[in-house]
């Protein structure tokens, strides 16, 4: 009774660390896979922000720094244009008219003089009236709508301007493989003005500095704005494969705690049902027990009276047949209590050196008769010495317990081979029939009480499972097949082997 109070405490506490265990690991999985997958999403929008931000500050740094260029190179522009043209053009002329060919000639000189080895798309000079006075684009002279807000600021706050024109928008540039030149452009508006480093024009006032007109640059930018594409093209990549790999590692770790929580799971499990095993053959131990003795010898009288009755022959038919139905029974029952207490009761292997062959013999010299009634074939395929290390009346109630489930199983004329070798440190032994094999899951036939018989325990292959086990060995089941058809079913052994056994091998004997 103690013991199997301590089995229900102990399964209890089992079942009970595992089902705790088993949330516990479900809600750290499932938070894991939750962190990794947020994580992947923060750092995916981190990444998008982070290049976007410093894309745009790359872009308005190198914006800053051509503005920067493009202030000086207007101001130098201006102040050749005056002492190179339009200083020398009044003094001759006593005032600039572009309209006469040689004066438009000669700013046209002067100007493709200045861009020359520059990159600058286009020049326009704007006179009082905001037309096109000049323009690298001649069929822009005369127009009046190419003014833009900064030309009008040069008239009237005599200030410069800078504007970024674009053919197309950045977030469409950003997919964009190869930007054609020319689709970011820099507008520069400058006045243009008379060159006060000059001594006869140092004294004037700001007040009274004429704008004698606007002088617009246009200059190709796109480069600068591929490099802040590349740049945050670069970023985001990098951050994104940064995440990638982290994401990668995350589930990685994921799936291989998720493995060992499963094994664990699955180890908690069979400590489980080893425990709920151990329940039931401690309770059947205790059955047994109580009740083996009780049964046994009112049995055992039973079928010693039986037998002397028979032996005797002085009762007619009817009685011999009743007296023989009881003694048959009695027999069987005395079969099922000795299965029952083999399994609740395993005996420990011993350690003594069998040969297996010699075992196979026994118990097919003690079936004999049934196997020839039946007209069963039995063919032994053995080495002379077959032999490991263990228990020779277990492994004689294994082998014997297959036998008559083979013989069970198959019914006239049937055939069981039995095969046996030894390879490396392990002794084979199977057994196979021409019966009707293994149906539905084999490992069920495993199972204590199951039985697809009208009668039996159940207990046969169960009890040469442990006896094999106690052998520390592994018992296989399956069913011989050829093209898919079920040909009979096939029992293995493989036990570990003996130093002392050998390779020697007979051609094959029919004992029957």
């Amino acid at each position: 009774m103690k013991s199997s109070r301590l089995l229900i405490i102990i399964k209890n506490s089992v079942n009970n660390s595992w089902l705790f265990k088993r949330k516990v690991s479900q809600q750290t999985l499932g938070l894991a896979q939750l962190f990794s997958w947020i994580s992947f999403v923060v750092i995916i929008l981190f990444s998008i922000f982070l290049s976007v931000f410093i894309a745009s500050n790359t872009r308005s740094s190198l914006i800053n720094s051509q503005e920067s260029y493009a202030l000086l190179l207007a101001e130098n522009m201006n102040r050749q244009i005056f002492r190179r043209f339009t200083l020398p053009v009044a003094y001759a002329s006593g005032r600039v008219t572009l309209s006469e060919p040689d004066q438009y000639r000669l700013l046209d000189e002067v100007v493709n003089s200045l861009m020359h080895g520059l990159r600058i798309e286009s020049i326009r000079i704007f006179d009082m009236n905001e037309m096109v006075a000049y323009s690298t684009d001649k069929e822009e002279l005369q127009n009046t709508d190419l003014s833009t807000q900064g030309v009008k600021n040069v008239f009237e706050q005599k200030g410069h301007s800078f504007e970024v024109t674009s053919k197309m928008s950045f977030l469409q540039a950003l997919f964009t493989p190869n930007l054609p030149d020319e689709t970011f452009t820099l507008r520069t508006v400058y006045p243009l003005t008379i060159d006060y480093d000059l001594a006869p024009f140092r004294n004037i006032s700001e007040e009274e500095k004429p704008v004698l007109g606007a002088l617009e640059i246009m200059q190709d930018v796109t480069d600068l704005y591929k490099i802040a594409i590349r740049s945050q093209w670069t970023i985001l990549f990098g951050f994104t494969l940064s995440v990638l790999i982290l994401f990668v590692l995350l589930q990685i770790i994921a799936k291989l705690a998720e493995r060992i929580i499963s094994e664990r799971i699955k180890r908690t499990k069979q400590l489980e049902a080893e425990l709920n095993q151990s329940e039931k053959l401690a309770s059947m131990g205790r059955m047994v027990s109580s009740i083996a003795h009780e049964i046994r010898n009112p049995l055992g009288i039973i079928k010693s009276s039986s037998e002397y009755l028979i032996s005797r022959g002085n009762m007619d038919k009817t009685g011999t047949q009743l007296i023989k139905a009881i003694y048959d029974e009695s027999k069987r029952l005395n079969n099922t209590v000795s299965d029952f207490l083999d399994y609740a009761k395993p005996r420990k292997a011993g350690e003594d050196e069998v040969n297996l062959t010699e075992i196979v013999e026994k118990v097919l010299a003690f079936l004999k008769p049934s196997f020839t009634e039946k007209n069963i074939a039995v063919h032994v395929l053995l080495p002379e010495r077959l032999c490991i290390r263990g228990d020779a009346d277990l492994l004689y109630r294994a082998v014997y317990n297959v036998f008559v489930n083979a013989e069970q199983a198959m019914k006239k004329d049937g055939k069981l081979t039995v095969r046996g070798e030894q390879k490396y440190d392990f002794v084979y032994l199977s057994f196979t029939d021409s019966g009707t094999g293994f149906k539905g899951d084999v490992s069920q036939f495993l199972d204590p009480f199951y039985t697809t018989k009208d009668t039996g325990t159940g207990l046969g292959l169960p009890i040469v499972q442990s006896i094999i086990k106690a052998h520390n060995g592994n018992l296989a089941l399956c069913n011989a097949e050829e093209n898919g058809a079920v040909l009979g079913a096939c029992v293995e052994f493989v036990l570990p082997v003996s130093h002392e056994s050998t390779e020697e091998k007979n051609d094959g004997k029919l004992y029957f």
